[in-house]
């Protein structure tokens, strides 16, 4: 499949310039975008704005559903129909910049944005010491909580756990199995088990590029997480098949306490949730969560990479980013925007703009969704009681380490 996309992208190349590329006012920037009813309102807004100050360019935005973007792109790539500039998840950059589908914007002025940009959002764009993109939405999760469960418990609502200890005593009290109710709710995933990872020191990947889970860290913070429901009892099987989903029972209020994102605040407050945002509690190395979100990037087929790149720059600028977060609720990529938001109209951004402080990036690897497929089910079987901790972790490392090697071996039959 690997080396198709690469056949696909070379034969991209050669196709591109049979693309009408001019309108009779000026030069055509193709987009195509996920965003939903509410974001794209804005978006269309910001389009005709960037086209009212740059005259010669016009934009065509193309609305994709999520989850038929990264097929249709690779499709494209294979018929030399792809887009100037998509909005791709961050996961997906890595898997085809390093194929070459991707144009690398450095030398097109963007150091006059990414200056400002949050690190761990820029990061997502950042491939082999190349910038192929400019974040368009970061977010991470927060510890969400139930304000009348607290109260109920004993509780002081305004005070959420601070440590994974406190957590732990929390949990408990808010636990009544014969009531149906526990403290916390959870996935299986390895993305959702980052922030226990990275707060017990561990992760994904060592300074050598080698899997890290198997590392004395890694296996701590996830044997923490199986705890929760195999040891201390707090947990309610959120994450066994039939059990009721983390975000399902926070909402019934069977979980007291889950990890969410600022994807779920509107749907709490339509839900009438009385509900607290907090950060993760902090571990033996502090404070930690993981980062997801969308990059916007210009496809190396483009015969407008450097309008493009201006395109890109205009949506990651400070004024821009603030308008999208005082507007939408959504966590400004540009920190230079911070000052700018208007926090009382949404009381929790302030919580997940400090949590992205404590933020880590997932390993700019185009294998990425491989090394996901391959660690969940070893993290299930851990969870399931089949396995210990410890060797599943070293399973899923063995894994991994596989998983790499084939991707560097493609890497140097690019170069």
């Amino acid at each position: 499949m690997k080396r198709l996309v690469l056949v696909m992208v070379a034969l991209a190349m050669g196709l591109a310039g049979c693309r009408a590329e001019k309108a009779k006012d000026g030069l055509v920037l193709t987009v195509w975008e996920t965003y939903n009813t509410e974001e794209r309102a804005l978006f269309l807004a910001l389009a005709r704005e960037f086209e009212q100050a740059n005259p010669g360019i016009k934009l065509e935005p193309v609305n994709i559903p999520f989850d038929g973007l990264e097929p249709k792109i690779l499709t494209s790539l294979a018929t030399g129909t792809a887009p100037d500039v998509a909005r791709v998840d961050v996961g997906f950059l890595p898997k085809v910049a390093i194929r070459g589908a991707l144009a690398p914007l450095d030398a097109y002025g963007i150091g006059a944005v990414t200056s400002e940009l949050r690190p761990v959002a820029l990061a997502s764009c950042v491939v082999g010491g190349k910038t192929y993109g400019l974040p368009d939405q970061v977010n991470g999760l927060c510890l969400f909580y139930n304000k009348d469960m607290f109260a109920k418990a004993g509780l002081d609502p305004a005070r959420p756990p601070a440590t994974w200890q406190e957590f732990i005593e929390y949990a408990r009290k808010l636990t009544d199995k014969r009531a149906g109710t526990f403290g916390f709710g959870m996935r299986n995933s390895l993305w959702w088990s980052l922030p226990f990872i990275y707060a017990f020191g561990g992760d994904i990947l060592d300074p050598e590029g080698k899997c890290a889970l198997a590392s004395p860290e890694a296996v701590a913070g996830f044997q923490f997480k199986a705890d929760l429901y195999a040891k201390y009892g707090v947990e309610g099987g959120a994450w066994r098949a039939g059990g009721i989903r983390d975000d399902l029972g926070f909402q019934s209020r069977k979980y007291a306490m889950v990890f969410n994102g600022p994807w779920a605040v509107k749907g709490l407050e339509s839900a009438g949730i009385d509900f607290g945002v907090a950060l993760i509690p902090g571990g033996p190395a502090g404070y930690a969560t993981n980062v997801g979100g969308n990059d916007l990037v210009v496809f190396a087929t483009s015969k407008h990479p450097a309008e493009a790149a201006k395109f890109l720059m205009f949506m990651a600028s400070k004024d821009v980013q603030a308008r999208w977060a005082n507007s939408l609720g959504q966590i400004p990529v540009n920190a230079a925007a911070d000052g700018l938001i208007d926090q009382t109209k949404y009381p929790y951004l302030k919580v997940f703009m400090d949590q992205m402080k404590y933020a880590k990036a997932r390993p700019q690897t185009g294998s990425y969704p491989d090394i996901e497929n391959a660690v969940n089910p070893e993290m299930q079987a851990a969870l399931d009681s089949k396995k210990s901790v410890k060797e599943a972790m070293e399973s899923a490392s063995k894994l991994v380490d596989a998983i790499l090697a084939e991707e560097a071996a493609l890497t140097a039959s690019l170069k």
